[in-house]
C-alpha cells in the first residue's frame, strides 16, 4: 500500500519537472546589454515581488511553496556573463475550489484587457489551462499552468520572470534569494 509521503512525492514530480524546465528556460537571448537596466539582484527582487504578489492576490490558492532566484541570462549568441541576470519566482499551489482552470481563464481575460502580450494560451485534455503573458510596461513575463495529476483542476505551477538585467556591482551570486 502506498504511504502518504509516497503519494505526496508522486504528486509533486510533474510540478517539479515543470518548475525545473521553466527555471532553466527564462530570459535567454538578451540582445543589447548597452541599453539593459542596471540593478542589483536585491533591488530587482524587491521591485518584482510586489508585482508577483499582486498577480497571486487575484487567485484563490493555498501556496505549497514559493522560491525566488537570481538566474543567469544568455546573450543573443548563447554567451554568458557574470553580471547578467534575471529574477525568477516559482510558486506551487492548490486551488481549494478545484477551479484553477477557471481562475487562469479569468487571468487571461484580465491580462488581455490590460494590453498584455499573450504568448501562450491553451486548454489541455486533462482539463488544465496554460497561460503565459508579458506585461509590455515592465517586460515581466507571467506563467500560470494547471492540469497536473492527481488533481488537474486544483494544482497550479506559476512562474514569473523579469527581463535580463545587468548588475552595476559586477559579478552576481546566482541562485536562491531570501523571500522578504
Amino acid at each position: 500500500m502506498e504511504t502518504s509521503s509516497e503519494r505526496t512525492r508522486a504528486r509533486r514530480l510533474p510540478i517539479a519537472g515543470a518548475l525545473a524546465c521553466l527555471l532553466l528556460a527564462g530570459c535567454a537571448g538578451a540582445k543589447d546589454t548597452d541599453r539593459m537596466q542596471q540593478k542589483t539582484p536585491q533591488q530587482a527582487a524587491a521591485e518584482f515581488l510586489p508585482q508577483v504578489e499582486q498577480v497571486l492576490s487575484e487567485l484563490t490558492i493555498r501556496r505549497e511553496s514559493m522560491e525566488l532566484r537570481a538566474n543567469r541570462c544568455e546573450g543573443e549568441r548563447g554567451e554568458t556573463r557574470d553580471d547578467l541576470f534575471y529574477i525568477w519566482v516559482g510558486v506551487r499551489g492548490l486551488a481549494p475550489g478545484n477551479d484553477i482552470g477557471d481562475q487562469i481563464e479569468a487571468a487571461h481575460a484580465r491580462w488581455q484587457a490590460q494590453g498584455w502580450e499573450i504568448t501562450r494560451f491553451r486548454r489541455l485534455d486533462s482539463g488544465g489551462v496554460n497561460l503565459t503573458a508579458t506585461d509590455p510596461a515592465s517586460g515581466n513575463t507571467y506563467t500560470l499552468d494547471s492540469g497536473f495529476k492527481p488533481a488537474p483542476e486544483a494544482y497550479l505551477a506559476a512562474f514569473f520572470n523579469t527581463p535580463c538585467l545587468q548588475s552595476p556591482q559586477g559579478k552576481v551570486e546566482f541562485g536562491e534569494l531570501p523571500l522578504r
